[in-house]
């Protein structure tokens, strides 16, 4: 709070007139609770996101939505999100759409109607972001979550499943499933569609 921020810069030596701790706190509260987090605090120091986060961020929105509006709906994540194994779903305590709500409600931040717009998936990822030092993790980090391929040397995304694929003329190779994220490896119909992308 304004207190333990005050008296933190005084630890540091910075002595604050009223004014200015106005202006600080105003700088660092970001949702206007009076009270300055951790990642408010990061995200504070840190500054803008840098170019190339924003563009993995970009593309892992893109990841959620199918359709393109610029907007994700509770259909664009339940179809990457399988909520049947959730614990609270399998305990029978929520339904399926209470736990895709729940996930949602994280990006679902500057304005609450249930639809993710990119800017609001970007304000989450500039919290995440000040908390990671480096690009390469911070790439990695997207990719490996939103199962983005691509990526050089440590940055080169890891998650993404790959299969056996046997040829006609009985040559074999592993191929890595490109935009993997909500598929069932049972269910060889999609399996071959998405080779055939």
């Amino acid at each position: 709070d304004r207190y333990e921020m005050m008296w933190g810069m005084k630890d540091y030596g910075v002595e604050m007139s009223e004014k200015e701790m106005d202006v600080l706190m105003k700088a660092f509260d970001r949702n206007g609770d009076g009270q300055v987090s951790f990642d408010e605090l990061l995200r504070g120091l840190r500054g803008k996101l840098n170019k190339r986060r924003r563009n993995i961020i970009l593309q892992a929105f893109d990841v959620l939505d199918k359709d393109k509006s610029g907007q994700v709906t509770i259909e664009d994540v339940a179809s990457v999100y399988d909520t049947s194994k959730h614990p609270e779903v399998m305990e029978g305590a929520k339904t399926p759409e209470e736990v895709l709500r729940q996930f949602m409600a994280q990006w679902d931040t500057v304005e609450k109607d249930g639809v993710i717009t990119r800017e609001e998936f970007l304000e989450y990822y500039k919290d995440v972001s000040a908390s990671i030092d480096t690009d390469d993790y911070f790439e990695l980090m997207i990719r490996n979550a939103w199962h983005i391929s691509g990526g050089e040397g440590h940055c080169e995304n890891t998650s993404n499943k790959r299969v056996l694929v046997t040829h006609y003329d009985g040559s074999q190779e592993i191929v890595q499933l490109l935009n993997d994220i909500g598929l069932d490896l049972k269910d060889m119909k999609a399996v071959r569609a998405k080779l055939a992308e």
